[in-house]
């Protein structure tokens, strides 16, 4: 079953329209000096807010040196999902691993260049619950979220390192390109975030809706 991850949620407005709308889940951005940080007072405010029964559906997008920096924070804020950035000496799989064995369901997220850097890399399909490819930054301080669009002939090539079922399409996705993306990939899970807004930080709820709808409709005509 295709599922949309909507990230840089920033206000509660947003997410009540995402959730309305059934999105899977809802990424907030706690990494200071981003174009959507929210920090943990406002997050916390917002996920008290989501009926109990859907909190599993927040994810905490954080930046520390040590994971379990972020699992704390993240039970702190009442979540049990997280996507992490580590530093390159923790940016391996036993440090997700670690997250996951705590309970949380973890998003890990893989940006890549190019072929060549694709196929060498070496990750354990254990150490996440989801695998997110992105492209790769050209700003180095941008987590992501950029709006540039990945290749899907790339996203088609890691099907040979990943498991299928838990890959997740994001970089550049819209309302124009959803369908064909969808087609192209034929991705279970879908992380969009640029392409729903009007600015960081705030979403297009008419945009959001003909994005869900396009979605919804692609999926019951594939089913039919």
């Amino acid at each position: 079953m295709l599922k949309i991850k909507v990230c840089g949620i920033t206000n509660v407005f947003d997410a009540q329209k995402a959730l309305k709308l059934s999105a899977d889940y809802l990424g907030f951005n706690n990494i200071t000096g981003t174009r959507r940080f929210i920090d943990v007072v406002d997050m916390t405010d917002i996920v008290t807010r989501v009926p109990e029964s859907l909190r599993d559906k927040c994810v905490l997008l954080a930046k520390e040196q040590d994971i379990m920096e972020i699992v704390k924070l993240a039970k702190a804020i009442g979540v049990t999902a997280i996507q992490p950035y580590l530093p390159p000496e923790a940016n391996n799989d036993s440090y997700y691993k670690k997250a996951r064995d705590l309970g949380m369901t973890v998003f890990r997220v893989i940006h890549i260049e190019n072929k060549r850097s694709l196929m060498e890399m070496k990750i354990d399909p254990e150490s996440a619950d989801y695998f997110i490819l992105d492209t790769k930054p050209s700003d180095p301080n941008l987590m992501g979220g950029s709006g540039e669009a990945f290749d899907w002939y790339l996203y088609n090539c890691a099907k040979e390192i990943l498991p299928e079922r838990k890959m997740c399409l994001a970089g550049g996705l819209n309302v124009d390109n959803i369908e064909e993306a969808i087609d192209e990939t034929e991705t279970n899970l879908i992380d969009v975030c640029t392409g729903l807004e009007d600015m960081p930080g705030l979403k297009n709820h008419d945009k959001m809706d003909i994005f869900f709808e396009k979605v919804r409709n692609f999926k019951q005509a594939t089913a039919a």
